[in-house]
């Protein structure tokens, strides 16, 4: 019996090229969750790892004395644990060897909390709001490790003497760390690496829209722990608290000294001074980071994307972390059929597409104009045959759909 298996694959990366849109109007606000560290990869132990046998007691634990493989199971980011309640393909088999039966109860200890964490984030994707649920449980799962930790006479996890945030941001820490010390015996997805634009723009009036609405779509940090990660995760969190009330003042206050503190802890590690950093004062400083962003709109999840012909390039793009910004009917139904075909494999992705889309304009068609229901008002339901409806559709419905994406969609002509 194993002892523990992987729980999903998240973060699934994509290169694709990308021909920036012609450039949208900024999106509407909207309250997002807060978002902290990225997740490399989260397991699932559905129960602490059984006892081995007496035969096999006396096996040594390849896993080391520190810390089983995998935990600290890292931080909920929004975008991973959509992806993971999106899919939540059945657990893979694994292969690691049970604990010893005697000593080595640290390792019993983090095996519990990682099955714990498992468990509780599994039915955390039945909620309305899964990302705050498994924010939640993963926070009260370390801390109820901790108390276990203390209640034995034997040296904690060094999180575990922290506080609060302090130690969350510990915990998170170490898991990023994970990523290039896994054991063999535990298989890993990479994800491809997005770069995070650096220095993020100014947030002015004309920009809150698309910072607020984009949250969670954009990249986080994916290099090792450092001022600059811990600046990224930061503004983030920060942004989140701003947007709960659309503030551009909030934003921009967060922006300001979230830049500042990034070059005094520079600073004082002694790294190279960034140029803006070496500007004589506060104001000469952050309008040279101003100027330098390379994403001053912060637009560049932001996409205006053609539904109509939806092949295995753009399905990759739409069944990955994704959020619609055109809200007006018919187009959250046609897009729900798009993406009901995610789980198909490949090559038979554009065929259900077609089928899903075909039906569902039948059935806008055949209530369309009744109480209560669809208007129609580029009135494609009018006459015709399907093939005629299903053109007028693509053409008044279907093109050009405001959507955030943070997977690239394929520039337009190359949607195969």
């Amino acid at each position: 019996m194993a002892a523990f298996s992987l729980l999903q694959l998240l973060l699934l990366g994509a290169t694709v090229t990308v021909v920036a849109p012609e450039p949208p109007q900024d999106v509407g606000q909207e309250s997002l969750e807060l978002q902290l560290p990225p997740i490399q990869q989260l397991l699932q132990d559905p129960a602490p790892p059984p006892l081995p046998s007496s035969a096999s007691a006396a096996t040594a634990a390849p896993w080391g004395p520190r810390s089983v493989p995998g935990f600290p199971p890292p931080w909920p980011e929004a975008a991973a644990v959509t992806r993971l309640c999106r899919y939540r393909p059945p657990p893979p088999p694994s292969s690691v060897p049970a604990l010893p039966p005697s000593s080595f109860g640290h390792l019993r200890r983090q095996a519990a909390a990682l099955g714990a964490f498992s468990t509780r984030l599994d039915s955390c994707c039945d909620r309305d709001a899964p990302v705050p649920c498994a924010r939640r449980e993963w926070a009260a799962v370390l801390d109820a490790f901790c108390s276990a930790e203390f209640a034995v006479k034997t040296r904690p996890f060094h999180c575990c003497r922290l506080r609060g945030a302090h130690r969350r941001r510990c915990f998170s820490d170490a898991a990023a760390a994970l990523g290039t010390e896994r054991s063999p015996e535990v298989p890993v997805l990479v994800p491809v690496p997005v770069p995070v634009p650096f220095p993020p723009g100014e947030p002015t009036a004309s920009n809150v829209g698309n910072i607020c609405a984009l949250r969670g779509l954009r990249p986080g940090p994916t290099g090792p722990p450092g001022p600059l990660a811990r600046f990224h995760r930061r503004l983030e969190r920060d942004f989140g608290r701003c947007c709960s009330n659309g503030s551009v003042e909030c934003a921009h206050e967060a922006w300001r000294s979230g830049l500042e503190r990034l070059c005094r802890q520079e600073a004082a590690l002694g790294l190279r001074e960034r140029s803006c950093c070496g500007q004589g004062s506060a104001p000469a400083r952050l309008r040279c980071f101003a100027a330098s962003a390379p994403q001053p709109r912060y637009d560049r999840e932001l996409h205006n994307v053609s539904l109509g012909r939806a092949g295995p390039a753009l399905l990759r793009a739409l069944c990955g972390p994704a959020r619609l910004l055109s809200k007006r009917r018919p187009i959250p139904e046609l897009l729900g059929a798009i993406t009901s075909c995610c789980p198909r494999p490949p090559q038979e992705q554009r065929a259900c597409t077609e089928e899903q889309l075909t039906h569902t304009i039948a059935t806008l068609c055949s209530t369309h104009g009744a109480r209560g229901g669809w208007k129609d008002p580029k009135r494609c339901c009018k006459g015709g045959d399907a093939a005629a409806r299903r053109r007028c559709f693509d053409s008044a419905y279907l093109e050009r759909v405001s959507m955030g994406l943070a997977v690239p969609p394929p520039p337009h002509g190359h949607e195969e």
